[in-house]
């Protein structure tokens, strides 16, 4: 008798998990973490947004923001499964947050004794904001976008407001500075 054998072998089937949804800042690049691929012979990373990816091949491509781009930008992870066991597929969001911006506004000048309110100051995608200054005086609503300073005792010369504007997530911070100048009173003695 005549025998013949012949093998057959039994491939997984591809799987495959992008991770966790991310986020990061307009500008800041992002490195995937925890993807995993499974009976595979390739993998490959693609993107829907305006920026750019490394290290497409890998399990922990890192994806740089375009000039300026914000909101939600898709990853897909394709897994070529062996043989032809087909393709899996998983996808993750990137969420890319604008960074704070402060501007404290113009410099000002005030009178000797005379109290002074903020009124042209601007920061957005900010999560808290917080004025410091380096006179003698106080100051009070420095939580605002309108804080007023009172000059100490006697106070003349350049006082430095700054405005810090605490960035959400991964952002950083944006700080800008105004001076005021306080003036001292005319004295006259005939």
């Amino acid at each position: 008798d005549a025998v013949s054998t012949k093998e057959l072998e039994i491939y997984g089937d591809p799987l495959a998990d992008a991770g966790s949804d991310g986020n990061t800042c307009a500008g800041v690049p992002y490195t995937v973490s925890g993807a995993s691929a499974q009976n595979s012979t390739s993998i490959l990373w693609t993107e829907d947004g305006t920026g750019s990816l490394s290290g497409s091949t890998t399990l922990t491509p890192t994806y740089t923001p375009g000039s300026g781009e914000t909101g939600d930008v898709t990853l897909t992870l394709t897994v070529q499964g062996q043989g032809n066991c087909g393709s899996a597929v998983s996808t993750m969001t990137l969420s890319i947050q604008s960074g704070a911006a402060a501007d404290a506004g113009s410099d000002a000048e005030i009178c000797e004794g005379n109290t002074y309110q903020v009124t042209d100051a601007t920061a957005s995608d900010y999560t808290s904001i917080q004025w410091t200054e380096d006179g003698t005086g106080s100051l009070s609503g420095s939580t605002t976008l309108t804080p007023t300073y009172t000059p100490g005792t006697n106070e003349t010369g350049i006082v430095t407001l700054t405005l810090t504007a605490n960035g959400s997530g991964s952002c950083g911070d944006a700080v800008s500075t105004k001076e005021l100048e306080i003036y001292g009173d005319p004295l006259a003695d005939a």
